[in-house]
Order: structure tokens, then sequence, then C-alpha cells
């Protein structure tokens, strides 16, 4: 399927565990089919699914949308560039990813403030 905007067409690096697993799972695919559907796939039976197995693992349910947030927000406080962030999610621009972790960003604006002053106060000593 056509994808939202030219940034949304990537390649996401995946780390090595999730690559054995995915090669394994394309091995007798066709290189041309999708790998998970067979046919048209909505949001809500997605979401469905996936409330269906965070109840059954006693997990708060979230939305395929909200994984993408977490895991967005978890990049940016593992220290990972807003740059790579938006490219990562396809946005086309920084700004789009800005303003959507505005809150998170200005967290970790104060923990640099915090870091900063400390390093000030270590210079008088």
């Amino acid at each position: 399927m056509p994808t939202k905007n030219k940034s949304s067409v990537r390649k996401i690096p995946l780390d090595w565990q999730v690559s054995i697993q995915f090669a394994q799972l394309l091995k007798d695919l066709p290189s041309d089919q999708p790998i998970f559907v067979r046919k048209k796939v909505y949001n809500s039976t997605v979401n469905h699914v996936l409330g269906r197995y965070c109840r059954r693992s006693q997990l708060p349910v979230i939305t395929i949308h909200g994984l993408r947030h977490t895991h967005a927000s978890l990049l940016l406080f593992a220290g990972v560039s807003i740059a790579s962030v938006a490219r990562r999610l396809g946005h086309s621009s920084m700004t789009t990813t800005q303003k959507t972790y505005l809150h998170i960003i200005q967290e970790l604006e104060n923990k640099d403030i915090d870091l900063i002053m400390r390093s000030l106060s270590s210079l008088n000593q």
C-alpha cells in the first residue's frame, strides 16, 4: 500500500535477535507479499487483538499507536537525538516530533539544567 508521505518510506534498523526471528519468518515467503496479512487490516482489529493479549498477560491495555509513542519516548529518554527519532517515526520534519514530544523534551531539558547546575557548582570547589 502507498504510505502517507515520502518520508514514511524508510528502513528501520533492528537488533540482531529480531532480525533472526524475521529471517525465520520470511524463509519460505514470496518477497513481494505482505508478511503478516492476507487481506485488509483495520486498526480497530489490531488494537482489539493487542488488547486481548495485554489483558491475558495482565498488562495495561495499550494501542498500536500507544506503542509507537512509548517507543519514541523511550528513545528520547535514552538520549537518542530528535533527528534520529523523527527519521525512525517517518516524520517529514523534526518539528512534528518536537511538537508531539514537547513534554518529554521539556523534562529532559529540566534534567539538563540540573546537570548544568551541578557541574557549575563543582567548579567552585
